[in-house]
């Protein structure tokens, strides 16, 4: 195979998927009124914070009404896990606080679906089936909406979704120098969404995998490894102490709608609730939408997960699937191969949904269950170790029928949300 040959094959798939995601966001944008990759977002939060940083203040000096604001001894912080804000200081630096947020979120839709490729094709080792897969995480979710938004309700999850695929795509190379990335990017998608931490445990095991030394010795190579992730996380402890004099404290409790509330930010008393709307709410029609509705209707690649986790068990019953398997024909021997891992990510991503149900709002307005997108990329692991072992073949490809669903959803969904703020 000749050299253009070779390159042409190596990028041939993020051509086909680019091409895919730009046409879907440019039809998003068509049908929505006035916003566009260079609309101006009025919920600038982290631009606003990074602009207070440059200035050499933690607060922003004045209070801005239309924005989730902590009030704290008299004066006003952004309430919201911080490190968007240093991803925008070089935007403030060059545009002010009115930097093209929507421009960014684009860019980091992209990139996630970029990953997920990457780690679709990593663990399957078919470009076709990371293909298929990667479009269904992203343009066939719930994803979709929350992905071009640049308010910070919305950038945030976005930079955590891409942060969180980033972490587990650099937990399975070959190259072990890439958990200092792992590492560095779970702790960053924590400083976007707090509860991605349940994550961690699954990229500290997938590079102690990698590592194929006694325990001792890899916890000795972890310690080196997490140096930059600790240095960022000192960072977050500091300015949430500099700021409320509590390091664990980014100011949420210090909203006015959860200062008010007898129960606070969250509430063992609201779980049933909340549970019941996550799971059974089928109401997709309502508009205005506050609270969402069940969130595997809005991600039908949680059905798709199901399904195959039903059809793995069944098989690992009957003796057809092992629950460890010898080494196969995979671009790479070190993604581990017992079932742990399957039934872990099962469990913490059962967790995530249980912490969201504590919570007030699960997200206020929004189309589809907005709060549940940030488990996504651990279903999507999931699915992808499932598929793995199941060897699924030309049926993987029963899948566009849900994600088509999941598309036609959202894609709705999305215009007459974004329509509704730039109509």
């Amino acid at each position: 195979m000749t050299l253009e040959n070779r390159l042409s094959d190596k990028y041939r798939p993020y051509v086909i998927m680019l091409f895919t995601a730009v046409f879907v966001y440019g039809l998003i944008y068509l049908f929505s009124g006035d916003f566009c990759l260079t609309a101006r977002n009025p919920y600038n939060s982290y631009s606003r914070q990074s602009a207070a940083w440059l200035s050499g203040r933690f607060d922003l000096g004045e209070n801005v009404p239309w924005l989730e604001l902590a009030v704290f001894e008299g004066k006003y912080y952004v309430s919201f896990p911080p490190f968007p804000s240093i991803i925008m200081l070089p935007f403030v630096l060059i545009f002010g606080i009115y930097t093209p947020d929507n421009a960014i979120a684009f860019v980091v839709s992209l990139s996630s679906l970029v990953y997920a490729y990457k780690l679709g094709y990593k663990i399957l080792g078919n470009k076709s089936y990371a293909i298929l897969m990667s479009l269904f995480l992203v343009l066939g979710t719930n994803y979709l909406h929350i992905s071009l938004w640049g308010s910070v309700w919305y950038i945030a999850q976005n930079m955590a979704f891409l942060l969180t695929l980033m972490a587990f795509y650099y937990s399975v190379t070959e190259n072990s120098k890439h958990s200092y990335i792992a590492l560095f990017a779970i702790c960053a998608a924590m400083g976007c969404r707090p509860f991605n931490a349940l994550y961690l445990p699954v990229v500290l095991y997938l590079i102690f995998i990698r590592e194929k030394v006694k325990f001792l010795v890899s916890a000795k190579r972890l310690l080196f490894y997490s140096l930059p992730a600790v240095a960022l996380g000192v960072f977050f402890m500091w300015l949430n102490y500099a700021r409320f004099g509590n390091i664990f404290e980014f100011g949420h409790n210090y909203l006015p709608e959860f200062v008010n509330d007898p129960h606070g930010q969250f509430y063992a008393g609201r779980i049933i609730d909340n549970l019941g709307r996550m799971f059974f709410n089928m109401n997709i029609t309502e508009f205005p939408m506050f609270h969402g509705f069940a969130f595997w209707l809005a991600s039908p690649i949680v059905i798709s997960y199901f399904v195959c986790l039903v059809l793995y068990v069944v098989r690992v019953v009957r003796g057809t699937v092992l629950l460890t398997t010898c080494q196969e024909n995979r671009p790479s021997d070190n993604l581990g191969n017992n079932s742990g891992l399957i039934f872990g990510l099962l469990l913490l991503t059962m967790l995530h949904i249980v912490a969201f149900s504590l919570h007030r709002t699960l997200g206020g307005h929004q189309f589809g269950s907005r709060y549940t997108v940030d488990t996504l990329p651990a279903f999507y692991l999931g699915m992808l170790y499932i598929l793995r072992k199941l060897k699924p073949d030309n049926k993987i490809y029963l899948n566009v029928v849900p994600m088509l669903f999941g598309l036609v959803l959202n894609f709705i969904g999305t215009v007459q949300f974004m329509a509704y703020y730039y109509g």
